[in-house]
């Protein structure tokens, strides 16, 4: 229902290649009709006169004479497309070394054990036909398939007759102009041969000496008689005239044919029967031969559009994403705008706090008058009596003790001012470097002289 199609076909008969369209509404109809040898040309003239539907690669269906093919037997067990194909294209540059472009130009089908098991091989022969390839290729209308008369006859007889995989048969195309005679043996094409017809009146006698030409040269080839015969023609009579001259039985093939819906072709009747509208499918039924290269790469499309699919399924969501992103960080940016706005707007504010932080924050780091006094008391030892003590808070904090000190002698008192001077730095926790030596020492004259020496000091301590 949804295979692709063939745009159209490109016939070779006697000397001339044939445009036929493939579509709907000009099916069957001949568009272009050139010389075969102005087509090998492949110059810009030609390649300006090819429809534009036929432009574009692998997009047509080649159908050439049937003696620009030739067979090949060759015995093999294996059944593996992997191992068949490479075995075949080193056993046909063999059998043909100056042909080397047969490697490029074959396929195969499979014959049965009665028949020893192997490998029957048609390949494209004459050299026109790889001339005739490498034109179009030229002119980007490289066909996808190349196949001939004989092969699409050989599908057309394989529906009608059930005997025809197991015998010897001969098709008798008869048109106004010429015969065509194709012998098959077992279901595989054997050769056909293209007989003109002339005007005169023994031209009945003259094609049936060819027939029996032929047919000797079949019972050669094959080691086997003929079995069956079938007619195509117009005439009714035709069957009764040629089962006389021949000697045999002749069947009429046009009635097998009448459910096929076959094209009707009026530029190419050697192609009349032949040809279905559903041969134009891509998935073609019948025998053919593609370039080897082609092959390979359209073995490949399926797998390059399930990667572009892959890749459009994750384009997706990856789009979603990056759009989420755009705005989340758009909706980030204009929120920075207004912090940045409402900022500028508070900026005097701002100033003026931060002065009344700064204000605060210098009178909580001043020392605590009652703190301070209670660390003073604590740090003075036995005999070391406070008389005054003066805090300053104001610019750098500060305190100027006075006490008096009752000592025996030089020695107790300088013990007793060590013991002061450690206590008061660790109860202060001053930075200040202090020792006896900042003290001021005066001696108190109103003391009487029999008791013991009592002392004045006085020192002054920075806070911070």
């Amino acid at each position: 229902m949804f295979a692709k199609r063939f745009v159209g076909i490109i016939a070779v008969h006697n000397d001339e290649v044939l445009w036929i369209a493939g579509r709907s509404p000009e099916a069957g109809r001949c568009v272009l009709r050139l010389p075969l040898t102005q087509v090998l040309a492949a110059d810009g003239v030609v390649a300006g006169q090819i429809p534009k539907m036929f432009q574009g690669p692998y997009k047509t269906l080649c159908i050439v004479p049937d003696h620009w093919f030739g067979t090949a037997r060759y015995p093999f067990q294996s059944t593996r497309p992997a191992l068949i194909e490479p075995f075949l294209e080193r056993k046909l540059i063999a059998t043909f070394p100056e042909r080397r472009q047969v490697r490029h130009f074959f396929n195969y089908t499979h014959l049965g054990a009665a028949e020893a098991e192997g490998l029957l091989t048609y390949f494209l022969q004459d050299e026109k036909g790889y001339q005739l390839y490498h034109a179009l290729a030229k002119m980007d209308a490289a066909p996808r398939l190349i196949t001939s008369p004989a092969f699409l006859w050989k599908e057309r007889l394989a529906q009608a007759a059930v005997e025809f995989h197991r015998e010897g048969t001969l098709l008798i195309h008869m048109g106004s102009r010429e015969c065509m005679l194709y012998f098959y043996f077992k279901g595989n094409f054997v050769f056909s041969r293209d007989v003109v017809l002339s005007e005169a009146q023994d031209r009945l006698e003259a094609l049936t000496f060819e027939i029996n030409q032929s047919l000797y040269m079949f019972s050669q080839k094959t080691k086997s008689e003929l079995s069956r015969v079938y007619l195509l023609a117009c005439a009714s009579d035709s069957c009764e005239m040629f089962a006389q001259v021949l000697g045999r039985e002749v069947i009429d093939l046009r009635p097998l044919l009448e459910n096929a819906q076959t094209m009707a072709i009026e530029a190419a009747p050697f192609l009349d029967g032949a040809l279905r509208f559903t041969d134009l499918s891509y998935q073609a039924p019948y025998f053919s031969i593609t370039h080897r290269r082609v092959k390979q790469e359209l073995e490949w499309e399926p797998v390059q559009w399930a990667g572009i699919l892959v890749g459009a399924l994750l384009l997706l969501p990856l789009a979603g994403e990056n759009w989420m992103l755009g705005q989340l960080q758009r909706r980030e940016i204009a929120e920075q705008q207004m912090v940045q706005q409402r900022m500028v707007a508070a900026g005097a504010g701002m100033g003026q706090y931060e002065q009344a932080l700064d204000s605060v924050l210098a009178v909580t780091e001043k020392p605590a008058c009652g703190e301070t006094l209670r660390r003073v008391m604590s740090s003075l030892p036995s005999g070391v009596q406070l008389q005054a003590l003066n805090i300053a808070l104001e610019e750098q904090p500060a305190l100027t003790l006075n006490a008096s000190v009752q000592a025996q002698d030089s020695e107790q008192l300088k013990s007793l001012l060590e013991q002061l001077v450690a206590r008061l730095k660790k109860n202060l926790g001053t930075r200040q470097e202090i020792s006896i030596h900042n003290i001021n020492i005066s001696v108190d004259a109103a003391e009487e002289a029999d008791r013991s020496q009592k002392y004045l000091i006085a020192m002054r301590l920075e806070l911070t």
